[in-house]
């Protein structure tokens, strides 16, 4: 008997490893409860004699550890079972205390879930293309159990295929010895008739005539026994199925039955009846498929009565002709005396029960022949043997997929950040997102210095404010003696892209060069300054638009650069739109071209708000602030239109907060450097995008 109605594991640090038959003990179940199917034992072997157990029930403890001893009965709601020690258990290791192999783990199987798990490991194929030979296998973690149930499977088929066969002759058998037993006591009785009637009559001659008749009628009546036999045997099969006994066990033609059809549909009848004791295993009771088989086994066996009825019939023609041609030859029993007609019925009686007798001899013959030389038409050519190699994984393959998996991942990773990504991250995707002409490029700069503060930031950030100041000359190149073309916007799409840094250091380096410059801060929704501009917020631009005070009273002095002046935004008003829309602004700007070099105006973010758009009417240049990692790529699309659209004069972009390892532009300019100011517009622009771009992730993923 296989040991596979219980697993045995052996714990180890990491994992358990199943032993098989290879447990230094056993586990005899005499009883089990239904709840053992559903226990995890733990034993720790203590000694040579004792250990202790617990078990849990569904992964949960439901009990504390015992101490039994090998060999005696335990019971408890599992059921009744022993735990032996086996023929290999050595003494002497588990009697030393430092033997770290001494926690197992035990699991009952039941028959149903070990039918299930091996019908579902078992693989059958053609062993060759075009050949009767069935190979099969199991993967499994413990070889000697798959090849030991391999082994055994093929045994018990083979066995049950030769007791089928055997089953078969053996109920034909059974039927011819009922009949020859009964044939026998007929022979008894006949002879014991004919005795009789010789000692009453004395020995009786029969003559030449008598003897002619005996042989003609002989005939006959032999063919007329066998034709009765047939129809008898024919009633027997009908018996057979009406009283619905599975027709595999018996055989038609050990019957002396050959009718062809007859044979086919007793064939298809058996078959039906195996599939369906088959499907009695893996399927339920209520199953469609057991509806359909019994509407083909009722109709087969149907078809089988219509047939033997048919065969019966024809048995039936042919006795009832033999009979008319014995009745002319009895025609002529008148001339022959009255005594040996007695004796010549009882000789005909006994030579048809012979013939009868002889012939089931014969029929019982081959069928004993048969039962004798029943065996199966299979057989092993190879028996399993377990493969101790490592069948899966392959480890060829699993570190090609490997190889494959870390070059395709971070390429995938990287992709999909990419694609996600929508915000500017280097000058090409700059370049690649507008045609309008990028005049400079300001580093990353993590310090909090500027021009204004006792520190200065570094020659190479002042550098790259040079060329910026170089390449704005290019856009103010046309100016004339009539109006001068000096006033330059600085804006940029939300808050935080460094517009105002921009604007006070570029005053700043300007009025640095010994130009009279003035920077105007027309932010009047969220006015800032930069760090080290101490001047007075009281008094600027909301002020003068207003009317409460003269151009005169609103600038000042920059003090830490004295070529440059300041226009501050003054307090915050209720309607800044309205005060830029009054032609105090335009005359403004008329009296600063007139009395400045450079006039720098900071203005709102013209992505958000239209006092930009309203304030670039009266200027000669205008930048736009994209910041690295910052500036989304769709900002672009309004500033490209209004490019396009001609309705901003010499624009050009500064690309701002440029990181070194992402960028190495010409020139040098800007490496390192940048600053750390936020504006402060659109942050809730920015926070919903966001959230929207999240809300969008969050959906996608329970989808």
């Amino acid at each position: 008997m296989l040991e596979l109605n219980v697993s045995y594991l052996l714990v180890g640090k990491i994992k358990s490893t199943e032993l098989y038959n290879k447990s230094p003990f056993v586990i005899k179940p005499d009883t089990l409860n239904e709840l053992a199917y559903f226990a995890d034992l733990s034993i720790t072997i203590l000694d040579q004699n004792s250990f202790q157990m617990s078990y849990k029930i569904n992964n949960k403890d439901a009990s504390s550890p015992v101490t039994y001893k090998f060999g005696e009965k335990i019971i408890n709601d599992l059921g009744e079972f022993t735990v032996n020690k086996r023929p290999t258990f050595d003494n002497s290791l588990f009697n030393n205390p430092s033997y770290n192999k001494k926690q197992y783990r035990a699991i009952f199987n039941s028959i149903e879930n070990l039918a299930d798990y091996y019908s579902a490991s078992l693989n059958v194929g053609i062993a060759t293309s075009g050949s009767s030979i069935l190979e099969l296998s199991i993967v499994d973690a413990v070889p000697e159990a798959c090849s030991d149930f391999l082994n055994k499977l093929t045994e018990v088929y083979i066995l049950n295929s030769s007791e089928q066969e055997n089953l078969l002759a053996s109920n034909s058998l059974k039927f011819i010895d009922s009949q020859i037993a009964q044939i026998s006591g007929e022979l008894k009785e006949i002879e014991k008739t004919l005795l009789d009637f010789q000692t009453k009559k004395g020995i009786v001659n029969i003559d030449d005539e008598s003897k002619s008749f005996l042989e003609r009628v002989k005939n006959f009546d032999e063919k007329i026994s066998e034709n009765k036999v047939q129809i008898s045997f024919i009633d027997y099969i009908e018996k057979y199925i009406t009283d619905n006994k599975k027709i595999n066990d018996m055989a038609p033609t050990s019957l002396g039955l050959d009718d062809p059809l007859l044979i086919k549909l007793i064939g298809n009848l058996s078959e039906l009846e195996n599939e369906y004791s088959l499907r009695q295993v893996d399927s339920k009771p209520n199953s469609p498929v057991f509806e359909n088989l019994d509407k083909q086994i009722k109709y087969t066996k149907q078809a089988i009565l219509e047939n033997l009825k048919s065969v019966k019939q024809k048995y039936q023609m042919s006795l009832k002709e033999m009979n008319s041609n014995l009745s002319r030859v009895e025609g002529k029993l008148d001339s022959i005396p009255k005594t040996e007609i007695e004796l010549i019925g009882i000789k005909r009686q006994f030579s048809i029960k012979e013939g009868l007798y002889l012939y089931l001899l014969q029929k019982r013959s081959e069928t004993a022949i048969v039962l004798a030389s029943a065996t199966s038409d299979n057989w092993v050519i190879d028996k399993a043997v377990p493969s101790y190699s490592p069948i899966k994984p392959i480890k060829s393959k699993s570190y090609a997929i490997a190889i494959v998996l870390a070059i395709l991942i971070p390429i995938l990773i990287i992709s999909m950040l990419e694609l996600l990504n929508d915000k500017i991250t280097d000058k090409e995707t700059l370049e690649s997102y507008t045609r309008i002409p990028i005049i400079g490029i300001i580093g990353k700069n993590p310090e909090d210095t500027n021009l204004f503060t006792e520190k200065k930031p570094k020659p190479i950030i002042l550098e790259a404010l040079r060329s910026i100041r170089t390449n704005i000359n290019y856009f103010l190149s046309n100016a004339n003696e009539e109006k001068k073309q000096n006033v330059i916007m600085v804006t940029s799409s939300i808050s935080g892209e460094g517009k105002t840094f921009v604007s006070y250091n570029l005053a700043g380096i300007i009025a640095s060069s010994e130009k009279k410059t003035v920077l105007v801060c027309l932010d009047l929704r969220k006015p800032k300054i930069v760090a080290g501009v101490n001047l007075n917020m009281d008094n600027g631009m909301s002020n003068y638009l207003a009317g409460t005070s003269q151009i005169s009273e609103v600038i000042q002095n920059s003090v830490a650069l004295p070529q440059l002046d300041i226009i501050l935004s003054g307090p915050i008003p209720p309607n800044p739109s309205e005060l830029i829309l009054k032609e105090k602004l335009a005359k403004l700007f008329d009296y600063l071209r007139q009395n400045y070099d450079y006039v720098i105006v900071d203005t709102p973010p013209i992505g958000l708000v239209t006092d930009g758009l309203e304030i670039s009417k009266h200027v000669d240049a205008s930048i736009y602030i994209v910041r690295q990692n910052v500036t989304r790529k769709h900002h672009l699309k309004f500033i490209n239109k209004l490019f396009n659209e001609k309705k901003i004069n010499n624009l050009g972009i500064i690309f701002n907060s440029v990181k070194i390892s992402n960028s190495t532009y010409g020139y040098g300019y800007g490496y390192g450097y940048g600053y750390g100011y936020g504006y402060g517009y659109g942050e809730e622009f920015d926070k919903a995008s966001k959230n929207k771009l999240s809300n969008l992730f969050r959906k996608n993923k329970s989808a």
